[in-house]
């Protein structure tokens, strides 16, 4: 492999990198516990977060020292005949193993179907990076012709040429009695595709967004759009937050009933979901003051 082409593998591998952070840390930062530092002042809450998307599960159990902890686990063995694992070795970052049985511990999955969500972040990292080094490429390719056919004299002068060119030079000197004719551009610039492509990598986002359950633009913008539109239009997105929303409310439901807590599941709900409502349109702040909220609406529904 030649250094230039090691180099672009080297910067492919940093684009969907860059794109894996984002994803993750997007899908990792959109539910929160209220209440769980009252209760568990040591545990890492973002630590949490980052083993249900990469593991998909986490349990959660009572320590006699530090209080309610979640940590990753290993099935010991037995399951049940749902498959459920009875007994498992809880697993902490220092060496902490802890053998629970059922009852002393809760787990909670990422989404109902019980799925690491990692998988599918690599994918659309992958599948963004892709369309983004694209982009890259056909603007660097706008620049100028990318081959030139010359006499064998005129090629250092024809060099001096492209690099002044790649250097963006304002003005670029040559010989005087070089002969533009005898140079010939055999290939011209890709055509302009930098935008197509950057719609497209628009449209994989909002698809990410609503795998994750965040609400998103993908519906057409008009001077005013019919709040049942948008309704409609989201109901990927409910159903997919509703599926990672319900199966924490379920183990922090158990959690609450074995310990006695008050530990309570919130979604983190702000732009572009509050928007304000007059007779079924919405429209924007400066249009008036009611304000409605669509994850409540719909939650109601």
């Amino acid at each position: 492999m030649s250094r230039k082409n090691g180099l672009l593998q080297i910067s492919n591998f940093k684009t969907t990198e860059m794109y894996k952070r984002q994803f993750v840390s997007l899908a990792e930062n959109v539910f929160n516990i209220k209440n769980l530092e009252k209760y568990a002042p040591f545990m890492d809450y973002s630590y949490v977060n980052k083993e249900l998307v990469y593991r998909g599960s986490i349990a959660f159990f009572m320590d006699e020292y530090l209080g309610l902890l979640a940590l990753p686990y290993q099935n010991m063995g037995r399951l049940d005949l749902y498959g459920r694992p009875i007994d498992i070795m809880v697993i902490g970052k220092n060496g902490y193993t802890r053998k629970l049985s059922r009852g002393e511990y809760v787990i909670m999955w990422d989404n109902r179907s019980k799925q690491a969500l990692i998988y599918d972040i690599l994918q659309y990292s992958e599948r963004v990076s892709l369309i983004q080094r694209t982009i890259d490429i056909n603007i660097s390719q706008q620049k100028t012709n990318r081959i030139w056919r010359t006499k064998s004299e005129n090629k250092r002068t024809i060099e001096d040429l492209m690099n002044g060119i790649s250097a963006n030079d304002e003005a670029i000197l040559t010989y005087d009695n070089i002969n533009i004719d005898d140079t010939t551009g055999i290939l011209a610039p890709a055509p302009f595709v930098a935008d197509k492509l950057s719609e497209q990598k628009d449209k994989i986002w909002n698809e990410f967004l609503r795998l994750i359950g965040v609400a998103n633009s993908s519906f057409q913008k008009k001077e005013r759009n019919i709040r049942d539109e948008i309704f409609i239009s989201q109901a990927g997105t409910i159903a997919s937050r509703f599926t990672r929303f319900n199966s924490r409310v379920d183990a922090i439901n158990k959690i609450n009933d074995l310990w006695g807590l008050d530990l309570e599941v919130e979604y983190y709900d702000g732009l572009p979901t509050t928007l304000n409502v007059e007779g079924g349109e919405l429209y924007g702040q400066d249009d008036m003051d009611t304000t409605a909220n669509i994850s409540d609406e719909s939650s109601e529904s």
